[in-house]
């Protein structure tokens, strides 16, 4: 099985326990298809680099997943299928260290400020 990060961006006028519940269908999607999900991020409410279907921001959520690729493949078909979901990206990485992503460091670092 092979590595995958995935960033899914969400509709900007859900909440964000609505936006855990639509990651929490999409880890079941992985987990049927005999995949495990390593680690899930949420980068919360961003500002969109230009917009998107009358959105100006969404909820950003990063997830790293181990599995076969018809599994990824039925991953991005429910989210294209999704009407909450606006963009997302699937990439193949090599390895994962576990440590949290440079975003959600920086996220971190401006709540204690």
């Amino acid at each position: 099985m092979a590595l995958y990060e995935s960033v899914i961006v969400a509709r900007q006028d859900i909440t964000k326990t609505q936006c855990d519940t639509i990651i929490k269908n999409f880890e079941e999607i992985i987990k049927s298809q005999k995949g495990s999900i390593k680690n899930v991020e949420y980068w919360g409410l961003r500002n969109l680099a230009y917009e998107i279907n009358k959105n100006k921001k969404g909820h950003y959520t990063m997830i790293i997943i181990e599995a076969n690729p018809n599994s990824i493949a039925e991953y991005e078909r429910n989210l294209k299928l999704h009407e909450d979901v606006i963009r997302f990206i699937t990439i193949k990485i090599k390895d994962y260290d576990g440590k949290p992503s440079v975003i959600f460091q920086h996220s971190s670092e401006s709540n204690r400020e």
